[in-house]
């Protein structure tokens, strides 16, 4: 047999956590053809990947994705950014917000915070219709798409934050099942968000209960990711238990210091309900300081209602003084908060410290002299995470690694807007620290967590691993070159150590250089 490419003398690591073995790979029409251990000594090919002193392990695949928030997905299709990461597939529509479907305008306002809806011509409402838009674009890795529940939930509810009525809930019900059978993977939540925070639990579960019926995926974003996590956590496991569905939680942290301590209790918590049966796991992000908005500072009653009441009630006297006292209770640390993008001039790559400090103001009052300046959409990095629970979080055995990060393109990166370098540099950052450095995991244990157990949280049967019949996604590197470059203050810069990614059996990386094939496909659950 002739293989269209052969990778030679490296070290293969298969994604199943077992023990690292020499062999070659052959390759042909997208897919794994033969594994020889140790060689396919007088193979054919058309071309040849040499390994030696390298891991060869499958391509990386990102649970958390955000890629299609800012529209970088069609302003970058090649997402040149992951794939020197060696990321080959990505999930988005997570954290309740998702591009489709679109059941009304007013789901897209729903995507407003993330960026201009300007860039983009938004041809498509449902989730067929979105997929069928992605596969005409150069795609340099595969997508796969949840849909967003708040963005079900705004088109539906026509952008009103209340618990919905009996015939809206049969409605988003009907639209969960539909978008399953036209390839979604399953629902994202993102119960912090203001539309999506009056969902109660019956709501919450007859949606899940949908998704199950179709094997599909639910991933929360968690109601309270500070002192409530552990009811927020209580939560997500008695949905998950009662509807019966495969549950995954997105970005797992304990923000604050009074909130550190219950981190290692939900663990607790996620391990016990695995036991008893159910399927649930989690995905983190390797980094102590967190990617968010500064409206979430703000109470919940606050922002109910999106950033048209929220500016409001901060423009009333008698409100803005209620926010002021509330975020004074708060304790907020501003020099832990450090603005990426705001629409005040030369706020950006500064903390809320800094900023207070140049204009004389109180924090209180610069949080919210920043939000209107900006129209609300102001997003910042905070360095609120115990290093602690992090590694904790890492080295869990239902942990898979995800970016959370957003997709990046030359006019994002020309606006002058901040991206945390998760987005540019989380998979070589968490080999290099975590695995190589530091040492929580081994090589085999570190691979797993970014090739089969997301790709077995996910569902997808034919990525992942290296094994005969699959398809051929790699990612080949330097375990001892393979480092993130990319920082807070300059985040636009690629990582280094991969030296070769092939994405459906194409090189998309080689000698450590993109070379602009875009083999990436959608994909549709089945």
């Amino acid at each position: 047999m002739t293989f269209d490419l052969l990778i030679t003398g490296g070290t293969i690591l298969d994604g199943s956590g077992a023990p690292r073995h020499a062999g070659d790979i052959g390759i042909a029409e997208g897919g794994i053809r033969e594994i020889g251990a140790p060689s396919l000594a007088g193979a054919k090919t058309e071309k040849t990947i040499a390994a030696e002193g390298k891991f060869v392990a499958p391509g990386f695949i990102d649970l958390t994705s955000h890629a299609d928030k800012n529209f970088s997905l069609f302003l970058n299709p090649r997402q040149d950014y992951l794939l020197t990461q060696g990321v080959t597939t990505i999930l988005v529509g997570n954290c309740g917000s998702s591009l489709a479907p679109l059941v009304a305008p007013e789901a897209v306002a729903s995507l407003k915070k993330w960026g201009e809806l300007s860039q983009v011509n938004i041809n498509w409402s449902s989730a067929a219709e979105l997929l069928e838009e992605l596969g005409r674009h150069p795609l340099g890795l595969n997508v796969a798409a949840l849909m967003g529940h708040g963005t079900i939930r705004r088109g539906i509810l026509r952008g009103e934050s209340r618990a919905c009525s009996s015939d809206e809930l049969a409605q988003m019900i009907e639209t969960v099942r539909r978008g399953m059978s036209e390839g979604a993977f399953g629902l994202s939540t993102g119960l912090i968000y203001g539309h999506e925070a009056a969902a109660s639990a019956e709501e919450l579960a007859a949606l899940t209960r949908a998704v199950a019926e179709a094997d599909g995926l639910w991933k929360a974003h968690l109601r309270n990711e500070g002192q409530d996590l552990v009811p927020a956590m209580n939560e997500t496991i008695q949905i998950a238990r009662e509807s019966k569905t495969r549950a995954a939680v997105s970005h797992l942290k304990a923000i604050g210091r009074r909130a550190w301590p219950s981190f290692r209790n939900v663990l607790e918590m996620m391990e016990r309900a695995a036991e008893n049966g159910l399927r649930i796991g989690f995905d983190i992000s390797p980094y102590q300081r967190t990617g968010s908005f500064l409206y979430l500072l703000l109470p919940p009653w606050a922002r109910e209602g999106g950033f048209g009441p929220m500016l409001e009630r901060i423009r009333d006297a008698a409100n803005r003084a209620a926010i002021l006292e509330a975020l004074r209770a708060e304790t907020i640390h501003p020099d832990r908060y450090l603005v990426a993008n705001s629409g005040l001039p030369g706020t950006n790559g500064k903390t809320i410290a800094e900023i207070a400090q140049h204009t004389g103001q109180p924090t209180e009052e610069t949080v919210l002299e920043l939000l209107a300046a900006s129209e609300g959409m102001v997003t910042i990095f905070g360095k609120t995470l115990s290093y602690r629970n992090l590694a904790m979080g890492l080295a869990h055995p239902l942990a898979a690694v995800a970016s959370d990060g957003s997709g990046v393109a030359a006019e994002i990166a020309q606006a002058g807007t901040l991206v945390h370098p998760r987005s540019t540099g989380a998979f070589p950052h968490f080999l290099h620290r975590f695995v190589r450095e530091e040492k929580i995991l081994s090589w085999e244990e570190g691979i797993r967590k970014i090739t089969a157990l997301p790709a077995e949280i996910l569902g997808l049967k034919d990525r992942g691993r290296i094994s005969k019949g699959l398809r051929a996604d790699f990612a080949i590197f330097d375990p001892e070159a393979i480092r993130d470059r990319s920082t807070y203050q300059n985040p636009y810069v690629h990582s280094v150590g991969i030296e070769a990614v092939v994405v459906n059996g194409k090189l998309a990386v080689e000698n450590g250089q993109l070379t602009g094939t875009a083999a990436g496909q959608v994909l549709k659950k089945s």
